[in-house]
């Protein structure tokens, strides 16, 4: 297990080439995307190594995306979570949806577009109420940042080679909290676009404190009958969970993206070809489901708490053999009957 702090700003494009002088813009939306990481890890070590948890994490605390059903009052620090309530009739499309998620307040309501410190994520987890979610101690900017090519050997700048791009910046003592299936031993990271320097630290399992309510949360789910599956980092597709049934899901803005693929050839390095472009479904979604074979239970726990395994099957980074650290998810409960209208 690794902490992978940036010296600077960095930048996770989302694929798409970048030419200065034909592109004077570029914006890297910033997600939880394991693929540089795992990228350079696989490069660094020669061999194709597996994500299993990926976070963010400030000093010894690990953050996680504030969850998509969580809204904020918008002229109140107050939060609200909403209750499933039972539709007449069933919706009909893609997935039978026999539920809606409806808040108990009629004030306007705004989105957390922000992170969440484990232990208030473990309150929600358990069903517990928030009465609020810290979102002015940000740990994630934006920063723009304008640049120009420049020619080495004249030691000038080249015209028309202007150019602007939104990097990320973290707060101090961020970074990337990584556990992978081996050691890596090195010193840095090489990450994003411009190949910007990460340090890296020797790093404890962070990942015990959520460990530690795993079995609480089975045994509300045995009672409910009722659990929710809230995305850690993004993936592409809805997968069926045997024993148990889709009933409700709010999904945040998709995320367009498309990796790199390097070709060889006798070990050689023969081209970099852009991988095809997923719609990524992003972090902090969250889908509701009936249990309906209370058998399958520790299966479904053993399968989607704490694991990269919310996804379909999908070439390159979705595979159940090689997990990227994509459609890494964790399982929630209700906070009682009473929250089901």
């Amino acid at each position: 297990m690794i902490v992978l702090k940036p010296y600077d700003v960095f930048i996770f494009s989302d694929g798409r080439p970048f030419n200065k002088g034909e592109n004077l813009f570029r914006e890297g939306r910033f997600f939880l995307n394991p693929i540089p990481i795992l990228s350079f890890a696989n490069k660094l070590s020669g061999e194709k190594l597996n994500i299993q948890f990926i976070s963010l994490i400030k000093k010894d605390t690990l953050y996680f995306k504030v969850p998509i059903e969580i809204k904020k009052l918008k002229y109140k620090e107050k939060t609200v979570i909403p209750k499933l309530k039972k539709l007449s009739q069933p919706v009909i499309s893609k997935y039978t949806l026999e539920y809606i998620l409806e808040y108990p307040s009629q004030e306007k309501m705004e989105d957390l577009n922000s992170y969440i410190d484990v232990n208030d994520f473990i309150k929600y987890l358990k069903g517990e109420s928030l009465e609020s979610v810290d979102d002015k101690k940000l740990i994630v900017h934006s920063e723009i940042r304008t640049g120009i090519e420049i020619d080495r050997k004249k030691r000038t700048t080249v015209e028309g080679m202007l150019y602007t791009q939104v990097y990320t910046r973290f707060s101090e003592d961020t970074g990337f909290f990584v556990k992978f299936n081996k050691d890596i031993n090195t010193n840095f990271f090489i990450l994003g676009g411009e190949g910007k320097l990460f340090n890296v630290e020797k790093s404890k399992d962070y990942t015990k404190t959520i460990e530690e309510v795993k079995e609480h949360i089975k045994q509300k789910v045995k009672q409910s009958k009722i659990f929710k599956v809230v995305l850690l980092t993004p993936t592409n597709n809805i997968p069926e969970i045997e024993g148990s049934k889709l009933i409700a899901k709010v999904i945040g803005k998709h995320i367009t993206y498309s990796g790199w693929l390097s070709y060889y050839k006798d070990k050689i390095k023969e081209k970099v070809l852009p991988t095809r472009i997923f719609r990524l479904i992003p972090e902090g979604s969250v889908f509701y489901y009936k249990l309906e074979d209370e058998n399958k239970l520790d299966e479904i726990f053993q399968k989607y708490w704490l694991k990269p395994a919310f996804f379909t099957k999908e070439y390159p980074y979705f595979d159940v053999n090689r997990p990227s650290g994509f459609g890494l998810s964790v399982i929630g409960t209700i906070k009682n009957q009473e929250d089901i209208l």
